[in-house]
């Protein structure tokens, strides 16, 4: 966080006198330095003789503007669907720490999500293809282009492609629109092809040794686990018996819950152990929630549920949904730390009509899976759903991978796997991981129905057109409605977009 703010005052110093004399300096635009608000646009005509010649095939370019625009009104409906849920969930967001400034910066290196090379390879592809299709799609629409180039702002803010304003002027609505949801329909076909080589083409192939056994991906800061297993293990033995990952809460061993057991793991170096106080761990409990209300604990162990006992995560999984319902009465035994139990009746809340308790909790602090799982999630986005609404969540889950340290797959887990070239195949499978996944951010964030975004043009184009259906045939009256219309959607969206964002982040 600190080397955040120092990084960023650092650049500022410099960008401020930088800014100041671009704007008063007439020999600036001679270098093509222009100011733009609180930015400067470096423009150049890099890219321009390229465009001339792929906008040539003007069919293809046709049916590409009506695919693009039937793509850009789904995505905008779908990031206003994510701004809802992040509204909705607004105050238990605000009520738990923040992850830092530094992951509302879109800056490899700077954002931990984002390693360096392979963010600005991500970044500068994802920004390429943006603005090369906004180029051809311009061009292919008779409207020239005068510039190319780069946004500037303290750190590099995107790139662009500056269509002749007077052309734009000229057009029709038809080819506005395509203009301006090009690009981000570009984005998501270069996301598409990435995601096709990486996660069919190349783990498609790959296996493990290991397939089906139980595995350590994440090890929670704090917890029981942490200095005792590593991450990225095997697990061989708990307490002397072979670790089932069944999920099933019917399973037993010879231990209880919530004692000390002695671990038996694999590592890419080898076997080890150490002693690990297992059970379901509670690592938060919800506000306003069952658990809450009746006291359960932070950092304690669940051990049993009306007598029945819960050796982990997956197993309390299972018990909820087998043997639970909404409004059940029932007794939690606990145990802290230290090994005092205590006990709690509660009533459960509804979770999709199953018995809800209010905590979030993991198996001693380990998130647990096996190489073939986790393998099957790194190639396949919608993973194990059963509905469409289970496929929209195993997407976003999909989606913010980085958040786990999944790229798609954990670089501490790697070892898992037999790979042809191992070095070389990860780093590969990483430049294409993000070069999918900041084209996905990049055309998801464009679609944005706010101005300066395209979203926010496409909007006043579409809205335009359904007020001109509806019969406001007086163009200049139609036109003023839409932009106003457009302007205030604009400044909502951008509000309710910074803080959702600062709820997260801060």
């Amino acid at each position: 966080m600190e080397l955040t703010y120092l990084i960023l005052l650092i650049l500022t110093i410099f960008y401020v006198p930088f800014y100041i004399w671009v704007r008063r300096s007439p020999k600036a635009a001679g270098y093509g330095l222009v100011k733009y608000g609180p930015a400067v646009m470096i423009k150049t005509r890099y890219g321009t003789e390229l465009m001339d010649r792929l906008s040539r095939y003007r069919r293809f370019w046709r049916f590409f503007g009506v695919f693009s625009i039937v793509v850009s009104i789904f995505l905008m409906a779908f990031i206003i669907l994510i701004i809802a849920v992040g509204l909705m969930n607004l105050s238990s967001s605000l009520s738990s720490s923040g992850v830092g400034v530094e992951y509302a910066l879109a800056i490899p290196g700077l954002n931990p999500l984002l390693p360096f090379w392979y963010g600005v390879l991500g970044l500068i592809v994802a920004m390429i293809v943006h603005e090369l299709a906004h180029g051809m799609q311009t061009r292919a629409n008779d409207m020239r282009v005068d510039a190319t180039g780069v946004l500037y702002g303290v750190v590099p803010l995107g790139a662009f492609v500056e269509p002749n304003e007077a052309d734009i002027a000229k057009s029709s609505r038809r080819a506005k629109l395509d203009l301006f949801s090009a690009g981000i329909t570009a984005n998501f076909i270069t996301a598409g092809a990435a995601f096709f080589v990486f996660a069919i083409l190349m783990l498609g192939n790959v296996s493990s040794d290991h397939g089906d056994n139980p595995a350590v991906y994440q090890i929670t800061p704090g917890s029981p686990a942490d200095g005792e297993i590593p991450n990225g293990v095997i697990i061989e033995l708990v307490g002397g018996e072979p670790y089932v990952y069944s999920g099933s809460w019917e399973q037993t061993y010879s231990w209880n819950p919530g004692e000390k057991v002695e671990v038996a793991y694999l590592t890419q170096d080898g076997p080890g152990s150490g002693f690990v106080q297992w059970g379901l761990f509670i690592e938060r409990v919800s506000p306003g929630s069952p658990a809450e209300k009746e006291g359960l604990e932070e950092k304690t162990f669940v051990v049993s549920i009306d007598g029945n006992p819960i050796y982990g995560y997956f197993e309390f999984l299972s018990y909820m949904r087998e043997k639970t319902k909404p409004g059940d009465e029932v007794t939690i035994k606990c145990m802290r730390t230290d090994e005092t139990e205590f006990t709690v009746p509660l009533k459960l809340g509804n979770n999709g009509g199953i018995g809800y308790l209010g905590i979030g909790s993991s198996t001693s602090g380990m998130s647990f899976t096996t190489p073939n799982i986790m393998l099957d999630q790194g190639r396949n986005p919608v993973y194990g759903a059963e509905s469409v609404t289970d496929a929209a969540q195993s997407m976003m889950t999909y989606i913010s991978g980085p958040f786990k340290g999944s790229s798609p797959i954990p670089a501490s887990v790697h070892w898992w796997y037999d790979v042809p070239l191992d070095g070389v195949f990860w780093i590969l499978i990483s430049i294409l991981y993000w070069i999918f996944w900041l084209n996905i951010m990049l055309g998801v964030s464009n679609a944005i129905p706010a101005y300066p975004f395209d979203g926010g043009f496409i909007f006043q184009g579409g809205l335009s057109a359904l007020l001109e259906k509806l019969g406001m045939k007086d163009e200049k009256r139609r036109e003023n409605l839409t932009s106003g219309i457009t302007s205030a959607l604009s400044m909502v969206m951008i509000f309710l977009l910074i803080l959702v964002i600062a709820a997260v982040v801060l």
